[in-house]
């Protein structure tokens, strides 16, 4: 069947898309999960337009969308310009950079910026993100914090002796020490920009993995667009106020004091270059970074922090962010800009649409709408409040962030996904529980991060409302004309939670009596019927189609 499917896309790409053959692979391996029917598996976004555009013009001239391959000819040019838009062009993902000569060079071009290249693997966002709402457990001898996301195990600590660092003397020890003692009272929103800052620095000028980049208080400054008392001809700010600087050296020596461990035996990195997996065995805890030739800034006999360094990334760290195994996105720049406790919740969620844009840059599935509430809504990735005493404080305050992050150029665009959420609220007593922390908002990244000018046909798709589109059925109605064509009759009953609930209760059946003659669960029936179940799996699906039109 998959060869099959394989030959028409093949026709089609090589007809209609000639100038883009990699088409070809990617929507064959994105065929293969389909017809695997693998649960929630969106294929890239230029096949699911593919499919959008075919379905919409079998409908509109009465075509058979099993039978596209005798009609797709015809409306070449119309597939061509609705599809184009969705292509990931190859070789994207890898901006390419000049390296810079010096630090003022590297940040006077990234202030000509909007977007900077920066880290995005799960193991960086979770570490800033630990950092920022300083998530280390205190109650522990030494300062610890567990990540668990997925396939990561890991575990970070913020330990003040620094084997790496050299020291000449007994004092320079001490010294280190009680600059660092109080480090986790610096673990914050402002220690997570420096901890970008930093990255974003080594990433453009690195060109290996134990490269040491130099890092200056003015530079955190600088790209945070703090304006100094002072400005060279290049326009580098200098001569910072004693409180902005001390901000800074302060989170700096915060930032040398964190400790890495992977739990798992073993690290996998994926080289999406070639396909396949690397791996490193299990390893000790690592310093996130590596620093020399420190010089530390006192008041009196008092340190305050690193004012200058020499800094690479650890071990660990390091393989993120360089080579074949780096994972990379865009940061917007203007995310450092904000104050790092009036608008941290703007920096939160930037930093997490960061990395959500990158994880979806395969599909182009950028608009797919994110949770308000519950684990993994916006409200938990900036740690705001949820107190449905402050609802409407809390709705108002969350709808300004993202009205900021418009106005900064951070996104695009954003909206409810629920288009009558408002009236529903209106209507409703609970309306923060029961409606508003369920709904969802769909957010539009800028230009620079799709590389779509028109976001119009992107739009499309979603207001098509495909969400629920099982595509994995549409292809295989391509190989069984027989089951398509049925499919079509007034006689055949389709599967929908009504037919289903009507159809057992015309036959006098219980869920269980129903789900045992259908062969499923009696939970996955009850679910269905009460329209809980968005997607079931393809094998229920024609197990449901066989009982209800078995009579």
């Amino acid at each position: 069947m998959l060869n099959t499917l394989q030959n028409n896309f093949l026709k089609i790409t090589k007809t209609i898309f000639p100038d883009h053959p990699q088409l070809f692979d990617e929507w064959t391996d994105d065929i293969g999960h389909l017809m695997a029917s693998q649960v929630d598996y969106q294929p890239c976004q230029s096949l699911k337009a593919f499919f959008v555009i075919i379905d919409r013009l079998a409908k509109d001239h009465e075509l058979k969308f099993e039978s596209m391959e005798n009609w797709v000819q015809d409306y070449k040019d119309e597939i061509r310009n609705f599809v184009l838009p969705y292509i990931r062009i190859v070789g994207e993902d890898s901006v390419p950079y000049s390296l810079k000569s010096s630090n003022r060079q590297v940040i006077n071009s990234l202030l000509n910026q909007n977007f900077a290249e920066s880290g995005s693997a799960l193991l960086f966002h979770k570490l800033r993100e630990t950092i920022s709402k300083n998530e280390f457990d205190i109650a522990t001898e030494i300062p610890t914090a567990k990540i668990a996301e997925k396939a990561l195990e890991a575990t970070a600590q913020v330990r003040s002796e620094n084997a790496y660092l050299k020291m000449k003397s007994n004092a320079a020890i001490e010294q280190w020490k009680n600059l660092t003692s109080q480090a986790i009272t610096s673990m914050d929103d402002l220690t997570a920009d420096i901890f970008d800052i930093v990255s974003i620095l080594w990433m453009q000028q690195a060109t290996h993995k134990d490269q040491m980049i130099h890092f200056h208080t003015d530079d955190a400054l600088n790209l945070r667009r703090l304006q100094g008392r002072s400005e060279e001809s290049d326009g580098y700010q200098t001569s910072y106020r004693k409180k902005e600087r001390d901000d800074i050296m302060k989170r700096l020596a915060a930032l040398t004091t964190i400790w890495i461990r992977i739990e798992r035996e073993n690290l996998r990195f994926i080289n999406e270059d070639q396909g396949n997996f690397d791996e490193i065995g299990q390893v000790q805890f690592n310093p996130l970074f590596l620093i020399d030739s420190v010089t530390v800034a006192y008041r009196g006999e008092n340190p305050i922090g690193i004012y200058e360094c020499s800094i690479r990334p650890g071990e660990i760290l390091a393989n993120f962010l360089y080579g074949s195994q780096k994972s990379s996105g865009f940061l917007a720049l203007k995310t450092l800009e904000y104050h790092p406790t009036k608008q941290k919740y703007h920096k939160r969620l930037s930093r997490y649409l960061s990395w959500q844009w990158r994880i979806r840059q395969k599909s182009a599935d950028y608009l797919r709408a994110y949770h308000i509430g519950g684990d993994k809504g916006l409200l938990k990735v900036m740690d705001l409040d949820v107190n449905p005493r402050y609802g409407s404080r809390i709705k108002e305050q969350f709808e300004e962030i993202l009205d900021t992050l418009q106005q900064d150029g951070i996104i695009k665009e954003w909206s409810y996904k629920e288009k009558d959420l408002e009236q529903q609220i209106e209507q409703e007593r609970n309306w923060f529980a029961n409606t508003w922390l369920k709904a969802r908002v769909q957010i539009i990244p800028p230009t620079e991060i799709t590389g779509i000018g028109d976001d119009r046909d992107l739009l499309m798709i979603e207001d098509y409302d495909y969400e629920t589109v099982n595509f994995s059925t549409m292809l295989k109605g391509l190989t069984k004309l027989e089951v398509a064509a049925s499919i079509e009759t007034a006689e055949e009953k389709l599967v929908t939670p009504e037919n289903i609930s009507r159809e057992r209760n015309d036959r006098g059946l219980s869920i269980l009596m129903a789900a045992n003659q259908i062969g499923i669960s009696h939970s996955t029936l009850s679910r269905y019927e009460r329209n809980l179940i968005k997607r079931p799996y393809t094998e229920n699906l024609e197990k449901m189609k066989e009982w209800l039109n078995s009579k």
